[in-house]
């Protein structure tokens, strides 16, 4: 209470006190308001000024603006406003206003064990569903930190933890992570045969896995971030699936174990990464698969990833982003093992118009492009039923969008039964995008691909 009367009387006596645009002032005080459960310094540290600074009255939009874009970004916030008040001469008091998200999930594990809902909806096959449940706090102890916990039943039985803390030390530029999962599978994706993927399937657990990962970040600027994970994974299949495929781990082997190791890059200057409208994302990666030191004729793969996407304001309702995407295997055969070779087709690294196929090989380059209009504005509605703000208070908006797409995958070992390897392919078509908060997007499009096969899809994330 006494510091809300301290925020009413600062702005009350505000049009007291001018302030010209080139004035330097002081930051003689943050005050954040609405951090029920977030730590105040978790606000203070994604600031683009700090108490002491100095800065011109004319610069303090910019700063709010990157201020608000990073707090937008640690996914902590539905609503954040930033305002300064004068409190004497050449000193400023600047009110940090935040509305947090519901932190605790427990829920119901629900996925499909398909590249993406329109492959799974081809076939409607309920035996590839995964299904269990989960508890995850999105910022547990209020210190960003993210721990969840999952027991998952269905096409993949899982059970694991995934514990993330940023900020470990005093400057809370340096992160750790922990993560160990098991999980095993009845039905087996062995192979892909005329971009189709093929599935074998028993009565009984044909293959296993384990991973126990550690993880640190860096992140000495705002928008840096380094990262380097650290792990050990076992691969165990059945016979069975050397059966089908010899060369679905090293060298005709049921278990495949090694050691890996990946460092990453990532500046982000995206306005909401959720579905971001300006900014752009530079991330680059190397990952290596296995040293040797386990099993000498075992995987030994090193992956070379970018990714670099663009979004640019046109202008009144209009926007535009491109992204691309690549991916370079370095390795000592041509036979990659077929459960360590993605193409495109998988997760982020796909075509619009090829959901239903995939395309399997060693590298592969991507291009993705936008064009889009604001149909309706960000609108915040207040539903005042009584709740928690969390979600009484939402904002929604619509764009309409027209895309084009093309990609390219390299396959020197199977590119003879999957034909759309080693040309480029490309799609265009129109899309229709809801997005809300809680970083929800619900995107309906419908396109036709270079072999004129026309479809419509639906898909939950942001394109680029």
């Amino acid at each position: 209470m006494p510091r809300l009367i301290l925020i009413v009387i600062l702005f009350g006596i505000a049009p007291l006190i001018r302030l010209q645009a080139q004035e330097k002032v002081k930051v003689e005080n943050i005050i954040v308001l609405g951090n029920e459960r977030t730590k105040e310094y978790v606000v203070l540290r994604e600031l683009s000024f700090q108490i002491d600074d100095s800065i011109a009255i004319e610069q303090f939009e910019e700063l709010k603006l990157k201020s608000i874009q990073t707090l937008t970004n640690t996914s902590l916030f539905n609503f954040i406003d930033i305002n300064y008040s004068a409190h004497s001469a050449g000193r400023i008091i600047i009110v940090v206003k935040v509305t947090e998200r519901w932190f605790i999930w427990p829920g119901i594990v629900f996925s499909l064990a398909e590249t993406n809902f329109n492959s799974w909806w081809q076939n409607k096959d309920f035996d590839r569903i995964n299904y269990g449940f989960f508890v995850q706090d999105m910022n547990f102890r209020g210190w960003q930190e993210k721990v969840t916990l999952q027991f998952q039943n269905g096409w993949k039985r899982k059970i694991g933890i995934d514990y993330q803390m940023p900020g470990i030390n005093k400057k809370r530029t340096l992160g750790a992570g922990l993560k160990v999962f098991y999980a095993n599978n009845r039905e087996v994706n062995y192979a892909s045969f005329d971009n189709e993927r093929l599935f074998f399937k028993d009565q009984q657990f044909i293959q296993e896995e384990f991973t126990f990962e550690g993880k640190i970040e860096l992140r000495p600027r705002l928008f840096n971030k380094h990262r380097i994970a650290i792990g050990l994974s076992t691969i165990i299949i059945h016979d069975t699936v050397n059966f089908y495929n010899d060369s679905y781990l090293p060298l005709d082997r049921n278990r495949s174990q090694f050691f890996y190791f990946n460092y990453g890059f990532k500046r982000e200057k995206r306005d909401n990464i959720g579905y971001p409208l300006k900014g752009y994302l530079f991330d680059i990666s190397i990952d290596q698969d296995g040293f040797g030191l386990i099993h000498n004729n075992d995987i030994m793969m090193t992956l070379g990833l970018l990714t670099f996407n663009l979004h640019n304001h046109l202008g009144g309702r209009w926007y535009f982003a491109q992204g691309i995407k690549g991916k370079y295997t370095f390795y000592d055969s041509d036979n990659v093992p077929y459960y360590f070779q993605r193409g495109l087709g998988y997760g982020s690294a796909s075509l619009r118009g090829y959901e239903l196929v995939v395309i399997d090989g060693q590298h592969y380059a991507a291009y993705k492009s936008n064009l889009k209009y604001q149909l309706v504005k960000k609108k915040t509605v207040d539903l005042d039923f009584g709740m928690a703000n969390k979600f009484d208070k939402f904002h929604y908006s619509v764009f309409l969008n027209a895309f084009g797409d093309a990609g390219y995958v390299s396959d020197q070992i199977n590119a003879s039964i999957n034909p759309l390897a080693n040309t480029w392919q490309y799609a265009y078509g129109l899309g229709l995008d809801f997005v809300t908060y809680y970083d929800v997007v619900v995107r309906f499009e419908g396109s036709i691909n270079r072999q004129g096969q026309p479809g419509f899809y639906i898909h939950f994330k942001n394109p680029i």
